[in-house]
């Protein structure tokens, strides 16, 4: 996963394996937020057995306008994918 920075937006994404920091992202609204969201998830997808990949699917083809609204309305988004010992946390938190 890449860590890309911008200047100060108003979302700031950051995912988490296991506790540890992977990466962080400074957004300027909500789709560029759940694309970086959504780019990452994509590249482990093929990595993940079969319940994780299907909760992932579910986010990619349905959670989205969730968590575009939630945004929208200046609600944090969560989205965590467990497999094994293995959890994966993308966080997307407006900026006040």
């Amino acid at each position: 996963m890449t860590t890309r920075q911008h200047t100060a937006g108003p979302y700031y994404c950051e995912c988490y394996v296991n506790a540890h920091r992977l990466g962080t992202y400074d957004a300027h609204s909500p789709r560029e937020a759940l694309r970086w969201v959504r780019i990452s998830l994509m590249v482990i997808a093929i990595t993940l057995d079969e319940e994780p990949y299907r909760r992932a699917r579910i986010w990619l083809d349905q959670g989205q306008p969730t968590a575009t609204r939630d945004l929208e309305e200046g609600k944090p988004h969560t989205l965590t994918l467990k497999q094994r010992t293995t959890a994966a946390t993308w966080m997307i938190n407006p900026i006040a």
